[in-house]
């Protein structure tokens, strides 16, 4: 994969319409600072990647003559390997977007599309490849190009969570984008590489990166400014105004130390199957509290296991769901309820109870 990326960026930077203008917004710049003042850990922050905009000037024969793309390419360290993640933003997601959108005169506006994320941050390496291209319309790239959208959708629709299963579906959006690289009629227009290393010296912080169409010695980056996920220009955070003087991507990486999709990771149907078992009971037997107890331990260790969470939320979900489980317990033994009332438990299901618990004894 890391081949892949050599070649996708040497492609794409050696375009005769390559015209590298990027700026790197400063905390200060942006109505977010006091999110984007800490820094990166191994295994203590979480991170998401999004293209935060994308504008497209009339001018330029957008959506006429040429049909935007947007290549991500996220690598980094999942399940103690690392993973590519790949996604493009082309004419079907922005066109079915676009009575939800915004379109302006001066051209299109498209916000807040996630390409990587949410994810532990494991440490080195970290890196992202972004790039805003033109592919002409033809009927047969469209195919193609609307057959990569497709595989990459998976990603947001389906596999966000679990990046190992996103993974079988990458490799066909790696194959279409090699095939599209390899078209006289895809122009690279702007684009960045960064890879961080923690073990050279880098911090990385969580910020909001800009790439212009435009000529970098006609670009004041003092003058740029993020408010409400949009870059804006002007002489202070408070009179800025929304940039429109060229097309742009503004794609941001932003951190967290607790996600809040926790009911969509593989592990919460283990802790859902535990509930459902112990809040029907009226009361709880000695034999019940050792298998409720089985199934917390097994829980702790899905979770200490789990590729999806960070170390300090694995400490904050163990000691949530311990205390909530010796509440069902503290309950039920409050409510002494009379043998009639007990819910009858089927003869198979306490046949498995029964050899659960025997398999906890071994």
């Amino acid at each position: 994969m890391a081949e892949f990326l050599k070649d996708l960026w040497t492609r794409i930077s050696g375009s005769e319409r390559y015209l590298p203008s990027y700026i790197k917004i400063p905390a200060a710049q942006t109505d977010r600072s006091e999110d984007l003042a800490g820094s990166f850990d191994a295994d203590k922050n979480y991170f998401t990647v999004r293209v935060n905009e994308m504008f497209l000037q009339k001018e330029r024969e957008w959506f006429t003559k040429y049909d935007p793309v947007v290549i991500a390419v996220t690598e980094f360290v999942y399940d103690e390997a690392k993973v590519t993640v790949p996604f493009v933003v082309g004419p079907h997601l922005l066109q079915n977007g676009l009575t939800q959108e915004l379109t302006i005169k001066e051209g299109m506006i498209f916000k807040n599309t996630t390409v990587a994320g949410t994810h532990p941050f494991r440490g080195d390496p970290f890196s992202i490849r972004i790039v805003l291209a033109r592919l002409e319309k033809k009927d047969y790239l469209r195919d193609l190009l609307k057959l990569i959208e497709s595989a990459a959708g998976t990603y947001t629709h389906d596999f966000a969570t679990v990046v190992n299963n996103y993974l079988k579906v990458s490799k066909v959006v790696l194959d279409g984008i090699d095939t599209l690289l390899g078209k006289k009629e895809l122009e690279g227009l702007i684009g960045h590489s960064n890879t961080i290393m923690l073990n050279a010296g880098d911090d990385f912080k969580p910020g909001y990166y800009a790439l212009i169409n435009q000529n970098e010695k006609e670009t004041d980056s003092r003058k740029f400014f993020i408010v409400d996920n949009a870059l804006c220009y002007g002489n202070s955070l408070q009179d800025c105004t929304p940039y429109r003087e060229a097309d742009y991507v503004l794609y941001s990486i932003m951190s967290t130390v607790k996600r809040k999709d926790l009911n969509q990771l593989p592990f919460y149907k283990k802790w859902k199957d535990l509930l459902a078992y112990s809040m029907p009971l009226n009361t709880i037997s000695a034999e019940q509290w050792d298998l409720i107890k089985g199934k917390l331990f097994a829980l702790h260790g899905e979770l200490r296991l789990s590729p999806d969470l960070v170390r300090s939320q694995v400490t904050e979900l163990m000691k949530e769901y311990t205390t909530e489980v010796n509440e069902i317990k503290s309950q039920r033994e409050s409510l002494s309820a009379p043998e009639a009332e007990k819910i009858m438990i089927s003869k198979w299901d306490k046949e498995q109870d029964e050899m659960a618990l025997q398999i906890l004894k071994m």
